[in-house]
């Protein structure tokens, strides 16, 4: 008899608990901006609360690895300005930034595989993206109408694009690779969409991912490298004096002014000449990387053949 009504027990908790999971994976949560579902053991974003500024979406909700980003979960959000997406995260749904007014970047996750239909569409201040490697495709109307656009990093493995993808974008410059026949490449070629070399930079091992690329000063052929997003991931402090028009960078007890045009900057008080001039480009300002690094005791490599700087920095 105790056998038999300890088996109704057991029988009945088994039955409360796969109805409980089944109601957690049909209910909405809110954590902080974020509201969010169940999918298994996962969680996926359905909406994002507008905010202003960076938003640095987390890698857990509710203690669930944040896997999914819905469709439209940040559309429409006006203040927005900047989105760090982690790498637990494998898909994003279609439009999901769209009609975001004030993004100019989004940090995008390693290991999606799709570029989704109108995720970008009318980002009017999106000011460029690197697509990570082993995308394979680009949706319809991905990046459209982003009338500020001026950079797209696109690799190798992405071998489809949409013909609408980056429809009324006009100043939109691709960065591929040149050399391995790029399929981007020959996408832009077809529709007058200018191309440049796509340089990748490794900082400690960790790529670091831009809103405007590298690129090759075609004078003195040194690489330049937006000031903000190398030096800030170093953990530098960076300030722009626009009476003055110089940078102040501020990392690890060093003090370095740079302004650009310049054939010096100014290393803790003395002066540094430089190999190449930094250069106000595309709204950024972008300097000769391996002068900055080694001033402050770093090491800069460069790999001419799969075009990588790799910069080794200890604090």
């Amino acid at each position: 008899m105790k056998k038999r009504i300890l088996a109704v027990l057991l029988a009945t908790v088994l039955l409360l608990s796969n109805f409980c999971v089944i109601y957690a994976e049909g209910q909405s949560f809110k954590e902080d901006i974020y509201t969010y579902i169940l999918s298994g053991n996962n969680a996926v974003i359905t909406a994002v609360d507008d905010a202003d500024g960076e938003v640095i979406v987390p890698e857990k909700l509710g203690g669930y690895n944040v896997a999914e980003i819905a469709d439209g979960a940040f559309g429409g959000n006006a203040n927005t300005t900047y989105v760090y997406l982690p790498d637990t995260i494998k898909k994003i749904g279609a439009m999901c930034f769209a009609y975001c007014g004030s993004i100019k970047g989004v940090r995008l996750p390693s290991d999606i595989t799709l570029i989704a239909d109108g995720m970008f569409y009318q980002c009017k201040s999106l000011i460029g993206i690197t697509i990570p490697d082993g995308v394979q495709s680009i949706g319809s109307k991905a990046f459209a109408q982003c009338e500020s656009i001026v950079s797209v990093a696109i690799p190798n493995s992405v071998t489809s694009i949409n013909d609408d993808a980056f429809v009324d974008d006009p100043v939109i410059r691709f960065h591929c690779r040149l050399s391995e026949e790029c399929p981007a490449y020959y996408w832009g070629l077809a529709r007058g969409v200018d191309c440049e070399e796509l340089i990748k930079v490794y900082v400690n091992g960790t790529r670091i991912d831009f809103d405007q690329s590298p690129i090759t000063e075609p004078k003195r052929f040194r690489t330049l490298v937006p000031i903000r997003s190398v030096l800030e991931f170093m953990g530098a402090e960076i300030e722009w004096y626009d009476d003055m028009e110089y940078a102040g960078i501020d990392i690890d007890g060093h003090r370095i002014l740079i302004k650009p045009d310049s054939e010096f900057m100014m290393v803790d008080g003395k002066v540094s000449y430089l190999t190449c001039p930094a250069m106000e480009y595309n709204g950024r300002i972008l300097l000769p990387i391996r002068d900055v690094v080694q001033a402050i005791g770093g090491k800069v490599g460069w790999d001419e053949e799969t075009k990588v700087v790799t910069i080794t920095y200890n604090k």
